[in-house]
């Protein structure tokens, strides 16, 4: 899939070769040594543009013709060993003979031995030596090979300058061994030095220079692996570049050719596995089909994009489901395996994506030899592929599904279930391999555990919840650190970590171990949102003892977190203007950097005497102040079960069993909200768009009944389905009192978009404005995304304090290029009339840096604009100021120790992404991940009518909490406000109006 791992440095036909075309008289002068050394030079000249292999069996013929009448002590004879040993390794390439490469080797070693360690020559021939020794560890996976090789690359790149002619090739060597290692192994270091080698290598090549494809190829392939490894965008969009550069200035017709088209159609694939554009697979499949045309039978890289080309017309199926896409595919492929000589390294690749193919027609077609064959290839790709190598756990992974395959069949034998068990356990507990697919292991060896425990003909090696256990343990591999948070939250892993989080809880929760289900909830919800409140742990403890570690940890954490929320850039072309890239490519190497950085410093302090637990997920016993301010409510919804688990007290877990509630309700219910929110444009209108004759009634009908009765019946299906029964529990557990209890919700899944806090049964035309039915008359609700986030002082004042806490008040009646809201001005002064010490920002002043630095002096924020929920890119979901808009991505890299109140009177700030339900990705939980402890959001678009009606009750409240002193209780204050607007004339029946606002926090 890629150029070839070892560009090989040796000497260029000379004008002694070309005189043997142009001047025989001259040339039958010459002595019998030089006459054959030039006649392997010009021969194997003739195999590198024709790719013919007589030629190169007449350079190897006439070089050891030289080498025999050649005197030791002749100058010319260092040379002709030389050459010889690249046309023998050349020759292996092509045929696969191992004598051939182990006389390579001895050549290469007696060549170096003889040239002098001042020679000029000594780079490029220690640099083939490692070339040599690279493909015999590909043939025979001898990890002692690849390190000498990796060795003898860094070495000879230390040896010769920037200006020496071979440092581009030495550098591109040095980077392919990284690379291979990489491969292997699965370190991100080999490959972050890989990338960087590369790009030296592009950088010292001239424009026009010959090799400058090959390197712009290299360059690309490091970056797109990357992409595979990181779900980086920005890395796939830069080796497309680089790729499609390297095939433009590829000549048609140049050996080189089918490679560059190879590699190019590689990383469209991927992009169209990310994208699902049609037009990438087309265009991958034209190149990948033309790299084949024009690559001659016989040549050593014909297997290989017969293997890619028949991958990617299996893509191509799973799209079309035509099977004569599939049937072309499996031709493809199979004609690649025949073609890979037994020892071949890519031999195992080929046969498993041929099992692959063969599985997928044995779907379609029910063809028992299909399945049969499968399991074959899919067998020998296991037993071919090196024990250390890195993409072992997934061919295991595809050995397991065939045996699962065959044992829903009609086919199944009795061990089936055996051997599926012992592949998927290996998968999932091999080192080396990638987080996500030893992840995607363990979901497949629970999944057949629950579903087939009868069947194993041996007892599992690893029960049930242990391999839960052990499945939690890979979730903060799999999200890494090095990328920046979009990249985060665009990454593949994050639905495969909710499935298996959700069947973990569930299973726990089965056998009744309700604190444990708890404990992996908080580990494997809003992981990347626990990320960034990770890297600002307090380091107390840990400076105490080791002020120097813990300062060294402070100042990585830092700057991770601020290159993980920047925005990254895509790196230019070579040939454009060195200016710009030095800023852009550290801004990527650096977020890497600091992450292995921060990687290695967790591990050593770990390894300290009282700190092994450190920064590790937080045990029940840690979560229980989470319940100060009243029961926490956290609700598992599973295909086969849903619970609500409170926590109370100190720290108990009690579990309400929720019968009526299975996963397909609940998404049910989601879907009828956003379906009635989408309708009358709830989901996608700003504040300055919606105005107080916006009635739910006109705009048609969106469903067989009006807007308020579809609301009326969500609302009361939450009741009679998840909060009733969970309000029967937790009001035996809250102590008598005169006020209502408060109480947190943490919901999972599709009832994070859901107003669990307005649930209820509202009686249409009700004539009173009590509803002891409904959750706003028995308690005060609050929201939180993990446990975590309440684990935090409470904000307290004394009574009759005149020093209020200090507010930014900020509106914007006219934003530019939005709709104007001008009550948003009202609003603000409102509350700066409730409030005695604030800052007013209006209109022009609310710009985004001077908002930001207003946010770090005062306690509380109030932000009235436009609130705007990017689909596309959670990151991106922002407040519109003046200047431009305050994003997700930047609320996540402030830290605001003093924060205490965060009121976002904008649309949509909590409303979330549904594709990562469990990530907390909204505006609301960004504010709670900068350090408030409090914030009020909405889950959909708000009125600017109703908005300053809301706020002006909500500060009244508060006013009068802070002049009676004690712990403030934003929750009770947001209650009072929409209860007011409830209780409004006809207010009840006016949900969409009342029900969005809601509360975070403590």
């Amino acid at each position: 899939m890629s150029a070839s791992d070892g560009a090989e440095a040796h000497p260029p036909a000379s004008a002694e070769s070309s005189l043997a075309t142009s001047s025989m008289v001259n040339f039958t002068d010459l002595p019998l040594h030089t006459k054959m050394r030039m006649l392997a030079q010009y021969a194997y000249k003739q195999y590198e543009t024709r790719g013919d292999l007589d030629a190169l069996e007449m350079s190897i013929q006439c070089s050891r013709v030289a080498m025999g009448v050649t005197e030791d002590d002749h100058p010319e004879k260092v040379d002709i060993i030389n050459n010889l040993g690249v046309a023998l390794s050349t020759r292996f390439k092509c045929v696969g003979e191992r004598r051939d490469l182990e006389e390579a080797i001895f050549l290469r070693q007696l060549t170096n031995a003889l040239t002098p360690d001042d020679s000029p020559d000594k780079p490029s021939r220690l640099s083939n030596l490692a070339v040599s020794i690279i493909l015999r560890f590909e043939r025979e996976g001898r990890a002692e090979d690849l390190e000498e090789a990796i060795a003898i690359w860094t070495h000879t790149v230390e040896l010769v300058p920037d200006s020496h002619v071979d440092k581009p090739t030495l550098l591109t060597n040095s980077g392919n061994s990284r690379r291979i290692r990489f491969k292997q192994l699965g370190k991100l270091e080999d490959l972050e030095s890989a990338i960087a080698l590369h790009a030296r290598a592009v950088e010292l090549t001239p424009n026009g220079h010959s090799d400058k494809p090959s390197r712009l190829n290299n360059s690309g392939n490091s970056r797109r692996e990357r992409f595979e490894r990181l779900g980086l965008i920005e890395d796939l969009e830069s080796a497309i570049k680089l790729l499609t550069c390297a095939a433009e200035l590829t000549p048609d017709g140049h050996p080189n050719e089918p490679s560059c088209l190879n590699n190019l159609a590689n990383s469209l694939v991927r992009r169209y596995d990310r994208t699902r554009d049609l037009e990438d697979l087309e265009k991958a499949i034209a190149h990948q089909s033309r790299a084949v045309d024009l690559t001659p039978g016989g040549h050593p890289d014909k297997p290989s994009y017969l293997n890619n080309l028949g991958s990617m017309l299996q893509t191509k199926f799973e799209r079309s489901r035509s099977l004569d896409d599939l049937d072309q595919a499996i031709t493809h492929l199979t004609n690649a395996v025949s073609l890979t000589p037994e020892r071949h390294p890519d031999k195992p690749r080929s046969m498993h994506n041929l099992s692959n193919s063969l599985r997928e027609r044995f779907n379609e077609a029910c063809n028992a030899p299909d399945l049969e064959e499968a399991i074959r290839c899919s067998t020998c790709s296991v037993e071919l592929l090196p024990k250390n190598h890195a993409a072992r756990a997934p061919m295991l992974r595809l050995l397991g599904g065939l045996f699962d395959t065959r044992l829903y069949s009609p086919h199944a034998q009795a061990d089936d279930a055996t051997h599926a068990m012992d592949a998927f356990l290996e998968a999932m507990q091999h080192p080396n391999s990638h987080p996500l697919e030893r992840l995607r292991a363990c979901r497949q060896y629970t999944n057949l555990l629950s579903e087939f425990p009868h069947l194993f003909t041996t007892p599992p090696r690893l029960a049930l919840l242990d391999a839960y256990k052990y499945a939690l343990g890979l979730i903060p591999r799999c999200i890494w650190l090095g990328n920046n948070v979009r990249g985060r939250y665009a990454s593949n892993e994050l639905p495969v970590i909710g499935t298996v989080v959700n069947n973990a809880v569930t299973a726990v929760i089965s056998a009744g171990e309700y604190g444990l289900a708890l404990e992996w909830l908080e580990t494997g919800r809003a992981v990347v949102w626990s990320q960034a409140l990770q890297l600002r742990a307090p380091l107390d403890g840990l400076r105490r003892l080791h002020p120097q570690l813990a300062d060294y940890l402070y100042s990585v954490s830092q700057a991770l977190q601020h290159a993980a929320s920047s925005p990254s850039s895509s790196l230019p072309l070579p040939t454009e203007p060195r200016k710009t890239q030095p800023s852009l490519e550290g801004q990527a190497q650096s977020s890497h950097t600091y992450a292995l950085e921060y990687e290695k410093l967790i591990t050593q302090i770990r390894e300290l005497d009282g700190f092994k637990d450190f920064l590790l997920p937080k045990t029940l016993s840690q979560l229980t102040d989470a319940c100060v301010s009243g029961p926490v409510m956290v609700i598992n919804v599973h295909k086969s079960r849903s619970d609500a688990l409170i926590l109370h007290g100190v720290g108990d877990v009690v579990c309400v069993p929720l019968p009526d509630l299975p996963l397909s309700r609940a998404t049910d219910i989601q879907s009828q909200l956003w379906d009635l929110l989408r309708a009358k444009r709830f989901l996608n209108r700003s504040r300055g768009e919606m105005r107080d004759e916006d009635s739910d009634e006109r705009g048609g009908r969106v469903t067989a009944m009006d807007p308020p009765d579809m609301m009326r019946k969500i609302l009361a299906d939450l009741w009679n389905w998840i909060v009733k029964p969970i309000m029967d529990v937790v009001l035996t557990l809250v102590p008598p009192s005169t006020t209502l209890p408060h109480i947190t919700w943490c919901p999972t899944g599709p009832l994070v978009f859901l107003p669990l806090h307005a649930a209820g049964i509202y009686p249409k035309h009700e004539s009173t404005n009590t509803h002891p039915q409904a959750i706003m008359d028995i308690a005060v609700s609050s929201y939180t995304p993990t446990l975590e986030a309440l684990l935090k002082p409470r904000t307290k004042v004394t009574a009759g304090d005149t020093e209020y806490p200090k507010a930014l008040v900020v509106s914007q009646p006219a934003t530019p290029n939005c709709d104007p809201i001008p009550n948003t001005r009202t609003e603000a002064e409102n509350i700066t009339s409730l409030i005695g010490q604030s800052t007013h920002l209006d209109d022009t002043g609310g710009t985004v840096q001077v908002v930001l630095e207003g946010m770090a002096m005062h306690d509380w924020v109030h932000l009235a604009c436009h609130g705007v929920q990017n689909r596309m890119d959670p990151t991106n979901s922002a407040f519109a100021l003046y200047d431009g808009r305050l994003t997700l991505s930047m609320l996540m890299s402030q830290h605001l120790p003093n924060a205490d109140l965060a009121v976002l009177s904008a649309c949509q700030t909590a409303t979330g992404d549904e594709k990562l339900s469990e990530e907390a990705v909204h505006l609301a939980a960004g504010m709670l991940n900068a350090g408030y402890k409090s914030v009020i959001g909405t889950m959909w678009s708000i009125s600017d009518y109703i908005a300053p009606e809301v706020m002006r009750v909500f500060y009244t409240v508060m006013a009068e909490q802070v002049k009676a002193g004690g712990e403030l209780q934003p929750a009770y204050a947001l209650h009072e406000a929409t209860k007011a607007l409830r209780n409004k004339p006809g207010g009840v029946d006016d949900f969409i109006r009342w029900v969005p606002f809601v509360h975070f926090g403590l």
